[in-house]
């Protein structure tokens, strides 16, 4: 099966793809809920190890996450991956742009579920990069959740300057994004961590929280 239409089909035939809508005569598709959605982030986890691309200890991580809903110790996880991807030098191809960064944090972010993780979702008239929405019904003492504000810059662009302007971008939308129905309607008891990432290519060169 080597043509995308045939692929596609085949993902919508399997139940994989559902659709969302219809616009300007074509079908637009998407992932028809979280169980399907965790599959394929589990699917894109072990791809990156079966193909010797990115092997990192799950075990580790899943602990780290654990820290992030119980302790606010959010910093360790994303240093933890910055350092495997400058050690594991097969993986830095295929981070070149932000919608890959993004989604390669979503499959890792997705090791456990103490989140309903979401990305790209509609919060007071834009859209954030990742909404990490606490999993009260099953872990009722969770007491954190974060919305985290990806910027990703060429290693041909980087500058100082660019980076300063991003992170004070990314700052005004974490701001307008909190004020969003869903954020507050999904918080229940725990607090809010906003996060400020900045990419220069496949490099972490800012990981902050943003107060």
């Amino acid at each position: 099966m080597t043509k995308q239409e045939n692929f596609i089909s085949l993902l919508y035939y399997f139940g994989l793809l559902t659709i969302k809508e219809k616009k300007r005569g074509r079908y637009l598709l998407r992932i028809p809920n979280l169980t399907i959605l965790n599959l394929m982030y589990g699917y894109i986890r072990s791809c990156f190890e079966d193909v010797d691309i990115f092997k990192i200890d799950m075990w580790e991580l899943t602990d780290m996450i654990s820290n992030m809903a119980y302790d606010g110790d959010w910093k360790p996880f994303f240093q933890y991956l910055s350092e495997q991807i400058e050690k594991q030098t097969s993986i830095r191809d295929f981070l070149n742009g932000e919608k890959v960064v993004q989604n390669f944090l979503l499959a890792y972010l997705n090791v456990s579920d103490y989140y309903i993780t979401q990305s790209e979702s509609e919060m007071n008239k834009g859209y954030s990069d990742i909404y990490m929405e606490p999993f009260i019904a099953k872990y009722p003492d969770l007491k954190y959740a974060y919305l985290i504000e990806l910027k990703y810059i060429t290693r041909n662009d980087y500058s100082e300057a660019i980076q300063k302007q991003q992170i004070k971008d990314a700052k005004k939308q974490l701001d307008q994004y909190e004020k969003s129905d869903r954020v507050k309607n999904t918080l229940s008891h725990t607090q809010l961590k906003k996060i400020v990432l900045v990419y220069k290519g496949w490099e972490l060169t800012f990981c902050e929280e943003y107060t």
